[in-house]
């Protein structure tokens, strides 16, 4: 029996109901020209809508180039969260990206270009390039997360400690043995922590490029309330804090993230007193403005007049 060769690259995808999107998504893999190996990991959190049968039908055209993660039931903790880190634990290939099945890439060298980067530059653990944003309908989007032009840079892990600039469907990282911390699986939020531990191995190098396509609107985290998002956001900074508490710099850039959310998380108790001040200010107004109250006025001037007359 042959020993299986490892693949260069294992291309992470998960999805959940993405039967009008799925499709573009690994059709984008697949015109991937490249010198290397690659496979697509495609992990269905139970989906109802008929994206299972799409993914099982690409996997039985192309058996060599596609694994699935088909989960019989969704987790039962942070939605997505599971089948998120049980397909990651499926990519075994030297390089890992991410393409949520919402999200599809656009230039077919794509990946060779990562690839060739990384393999060329051994004290970079991360690249990522520039994406178009578009929303649940195809049209583009204002939306705009990273914007550098179209100039290359290099990035830190104090960097990112400042903001997440990685849009996941841009991003190719070493596999360094997927060593995830055990608050990994307690995290909100999976991409920003991800990308945060894989920058603890090296640098991060930014390509102006527009590579890929991130669509607005359609997962998870974006029917969540504001609220939502903002707590969950915090909790996060809460989890990553303490696991670089032993870099400052980065500490220190987590913890003003944490601040920003909680002034955010804040507002709308501050509006509401405000509020609540305005409409007793706007009462009291109200009620020594009435009608009643002006005429009595006008009643004792007129009064006074008269006395004054007489």
């Amino acid at each position: 029996m042959g020993i299986t060769k490892r693949k260069k690259v294992s291309c992470h995808v998960i999805t959940y109901n993405h039967i009008n999107y799925i499709s573009k998504c690994i059709d984008g893999i697949l015109m991937q020209k490249t010198n290397f190996d690659f496979e697509i990991v495609i992990g269905d959190d139970v989906s109802t809508d008929g994206t299972r049968e799409i993914v099982k039908e690409y996997a039985f055209r192309f058996p060599d180039l596609i694994r699935l993660n088909l989960r019989d039931k969704r987790g039962t903790g942070i939605p997505g969260k599971e089948n998120f880190m049980s397909t990651l634990e499926m990519c075994d290939g030297e390089y890992i990206t991410l393409c949520d099945g919402d999200d599809y890439w656009t230039d077919p060298l794509k990946l060779q270009k990562q690839v060739d980067f990384l393999e060329q530059n051994k004290e970079y653990s991360i690249c990522f390039h520039n994406v178009k944003y578009i929303d649940i309908s195809g049209g583009e989007t204002k939306h705009k997360n990273f914007n550098s032009g179209s100039i290359e840079k290099t990035f830190t892990i104090e960097d990112l400690s400042t903001g997440n600039f990685i849009d996941a469907p841009s991003v190719v990282f070493r596999n360094n043995d997927k060593i995830l911390p055990s608050w990994f699986k307690y995290s909100p939020i999976g991409d920003y922590p991800l990308h945060m531990i894989n920058a603890s191995f090296g640098l991060i190098k930014y390509f102006p490029e527009e590579m890929a396509v991130y669509r607005v609107g359609s997962g998870v985290w974006s029917t969540k309330s504001n609220i939502e998002q903002t707590v969950n956001a915090m909790f996060c900074m809460t989890l990553l804090m303490s696991h670089f508490k032993s870099n400052i710099t980065v500490f220190e850039n987590l913890k003003k993230q944490y601040d920003n959310f909680k002034v955010i998380l804040s507002k709308p108790f501050e509006d509401k007193k405000k509020l609540e001040l305005n409409i007793k200010d706007h009462t009291f107004l109200e009620k020594n403005i009435s009608l009643n109250y002006l005429l009595k006025i006008l009643k004792i001037k007129i009064l006074k007049k008269l006395k004054i007359k007489n």
